[in-house]
């Protein structure tokens, strides 16, 4: 038997990529025009300057200092959907280097210069404000050579909170997977032969994935990764030394909600998942397209059942979570391939249809593996070594959190990555 899920109408109509913003030769990554380098004008170059000098702020400690004075801008001055992305780029990068600082103790307030912006570009774009997989991959690339194919040989990353390489290759990897979303299965019909087509093109994507996937380990040291990069990445739904989440100075209400509420006379409160790969709205379409289903499980907070995947949707940007969702209300592959006439049902179409789920199976299998050298081991050896050579003094609660090998939303991962790899499998045909 396959997953319970519901039955999807064969007749509804297959969404639009063009009222969702999606490409049909880059996907989900903005081209025409690409993102922007630098907003225009000088309105805006206050931020601009502070994201040019961030590394250098984080190590000398002054980050926050530079941050705090900043004007308050009024962003009715950005015009154009590619100015929007970049100022929440911006933002972003400045608020969570703000909250995290370098080695220091979380910052709780993110100041209103750029708290009430950021909240008003994350309304209009409708995402969080937190740093988030838009943020670090869709809106943070350009192409070396314009002219040339879109994968890592001719990608380059806009920013880092690190300055280094490993950083940039992290995320130039998921950057490169994301022009496989071809989405060619979208074009199915009730016809054999292009259903096998489309059955085909699907089991490129993933084969395609893996071998992207797997080149992280080229130029991205766990090492480096696990102390450098992941801390950035962090949120405050589920954080220790964050338990009300960050107060938002100046912001009263947003469209996007506050989760927790908690409203003070200075702002609201947000707890947020951090970025996560978890946010790829590829990875997604995917799972929706083969009805691969994924339930609820228990996370760090054992009183609290939540389906982690679905709560990752909210931190796409709107249109991109409305295409999953069209996804998963249209056209079913697996229904129309299961409901077959006997005489119309080859063995070489549900064959296919399991190649491609075995895809995605093997995919997650890898991603797995590669948590466990990134951030498993890497946690370990934290604990191995302990804070021998550190002064008490100077031991937050963030270096003693940061031991935890969990998700950057807080999530127990090992566990939750197994469960849904092993959900994938159940979306398999019974021949």
């Amino acid at each position: 038997m396959g997953p319970a899920t519901k039955k999807r109408t064969a007749t509804k109509k297959i969404p639009e990529l063009r009222d969702y913003d999606v490409h049909p030769v880059t996907g989900f990554l903005p081209s025409e025009p690409l993102p922007l380098q630098r907003l225009p004008g000088t309105f805006y170059e206050a931020w601009e300057l502070v994201l040019d000098d961030l590394q250098r702020l984080l190590l000398a400690g002054r980050l926050r200092e530079r941050v705090r004075q900043l004007p308050l801008l009024d962003v009715s001055h950005l015009k154009t959907l590619r100015e929007w992305q970049r100022a929440y780029l911006v933002l972003s990068f400045l608020g969570q280097g703000y909250i995290w600082g370098k080695n220091e103790a979380a910052e709780e307030k993110v100041p209103k210069c750029i708290a009430i912006p950021w909240l008003q570009v994350c309304d209009k774009l409708d995402v969080k404000p937190i740093i988030s997989y838009a943020g670090v991959e869709l809106y943070n690339f350009k192409l070396l050579d314009p002219t040339a194919p879109w994968d890592l040989s001719n990608l380059s990353i806009l920013h880092t909170f690190s300055g280094g390489m490993d950083e940039a290759w992290f995320f130039l990897v998921s950057i490169a997977i994301e022009p496989l979303a071809l989405l060619l299965f979208l074009q199915l019909s009730r016809h054999c032969t292009q259903l096998k087509e489309a059955l085909t093109s699907i089991a490129e994507v993933t084969e395609k994935l893996k071998g992207i996937l797997v080149r992280m380990y080229e130029k991205t040291d766990a090492h480096v990764f696990f102390n450098r990069v992941r801390p950035y990445m962090n949120g405050w739904e589920n954080s220790e030394d964050l338990p009300n989440g960050v107060l938002y100075e100046g912001v009263l209400a947003s469209k996007n909600g506050v989760p927790n509420g908690i409203k003070t006379d200075l702002g609201v409160y947000g707890k947020y998942a951090g970025g996560s790969a978890g946010q790829s709205t590829l990875i997604h379409v995917l799972d929706a397209a083969l009805d691969i289903v994924h339930a609820p499980m228990r996370g760090s907070d054992p009183t609290k059942v939540i389906n982690f995947i679905h709560e990752m949707r909210n931190y796409m940007p709107g249109p991109h979570r409305k295409f999953v969702y069209a996804i998963s209300d249209s056209y079913s592959i697996r229904d129309f391939v299961e409901n077959l006439a006997p005489s119309a049902r080859t063995t070489e179409l549900v064959s296919l249809f399991n190649k491609c789920v075995e895809g995605m199976k093997a995919f997650r299998n890898i991603h797995i593996q590669m948590v466990s050298v990134y951030i498993v081991s890497q946690a370990n050896k934290r604990k191995d070594v302990g804070n021998a050579g550190i002064p008490a003094e100077v031991q937050t609660e963030r270096l003693q959190n940061g031991l935890m090998a969990r998700g950057t939303g807080g999530t127990n991962l090992i566990p939750f990555l197994k469960q849904s790899r092993d959900e994938t499998s159940a979306a398999q045909i019974q021949q």
